[in-house]
């Protein structure tokens, strides 16, 4: 899926950037970048999602579930950067009588860009969800941006077609500077939430709350049934992988192999849940030396 996408992503960024020269048109320069330095991007993300696979190592551990997020908040700033670029440049050109485009080069473009990318964003949305991928998850966004982006191009274009039969000038050149700020106002703030979203899954927040709590339910399903006295959970998500920490209260002593035993049903519990997590599972009968655990914190107090 990568490289299919990666192939049409490349083809249409060089397309629109060609395209966009030729047609004096700032929006086609924006979507041709978009998908040039999209396709860049995704070469990318193959060789992160072939390391979540790898064994750890010396250097690494802990494993590589980090180099997802990080990969993603790169490629939302990289991304903000070239939009906040044309969209000033398109801004500043309203106060400069704006200019003229070719809607015969501009037209069919936006209409082809709109079917394909319409395609493409349907199939990587439906192998997203089969594969449980987040990096396709991230790709099948572009390309939704990608097809709204099309989407208001086309729609521009046939405006800017007939006020060319109807030899509206003055309409026509400002028609392509004020649709390259309305992708700006449509971009920046789904670009601005991904790059939220990537930040605080790289610096090791918590997952969504739908998460938590199910992790607190598998817990407490062994809570009940071997009569403990409570579990606390605490997790992280890096990327599609899951870091959980499972404390099991235990009310009275009980065998090590035993309590390995419960362990592993715990842990397979929790992959069932998902095949993406690292857990460790920690029992304890005095539970003294878990303050410990948070010694920084208690410093401060």
């Amino acid at each position: 899926m990568l490289r299919f996408t990666t192939v049409v992503c490349l083809l249409f960024g060089l397309l629109g950037v060609v395209a966009s020269q030729l047609a004096s048109s700032r929006s086609l320069l924006l979507d041709g970048l978009y998908s040039l330095i999209q396709s860049l991007f995704i070469l990318g993300s193959g060789q992160v999602v072939t390391l979540l696979f790898k064994r750890d190592n010396d250097k690494f551990p802990f494993g590589f579930a980090a180099f997802e997020p990080f990969f993603l908040v790169m490629r939302s700033i990289t991304l903000l950067v070239m939009v906040l670029a044309i969209g000033s440049s398109a801004f500043l050109s309203l106060f400069t009588g704006g200019y003229e485009i070719s809607v015969n080069i501009t037209l069919p473009i936006s209409a082809l860009s709109l079917v394909v990318c319409a395609a493409v964003y349907t199939i990587l949305k439906r192998e997203a969800n089969r594969v449980k991928s987040p990096v396709l998850r991230a790709e099948s966004k572009a390309w939704l941006l990608d097809t709204l982006l099309s989407l208001a191009s086309l729609s521009a274009m046939l405006i800017a077609y007939i006020a060319s039969r109807f030899s509206l000038t003055l309409l026509m050149r400002y028609i392509d500077p004020v649709l390259t700020l309305g992708f700006l106002v449509c971009m920046i703030p789904l670009l601005g939430k991904d790059l939220v979203q990537y930040s605080k899954e790289l610096l090791g927040a918590a997952p969504a709350s739908s998460t938590q709590a199910a992790l607190e339910r598998i817990a407490y399903k062994f809570v009940r049934k071997y009569d403990f006295l409570k579990a606390e959970v605490f997790a992280s998500k890096q990327g599609r992988s899951l870091n959980i920490l499972m404390y099991i209260y235990l009310k009275e002593e009980r065998s090590v192999l035993q309590l390995d035993s419960i362990r592993l049903e715990i842990l397979k519990a929790l992959y069932s849940y998902s095949n993406w997590c690292e857990a460790d599972i920690i029992f304890t009968l005095d539970d003294r030396w878990v303050d410990y655990t948070a010694l920084p914190s208690l410093q401060q107090a």
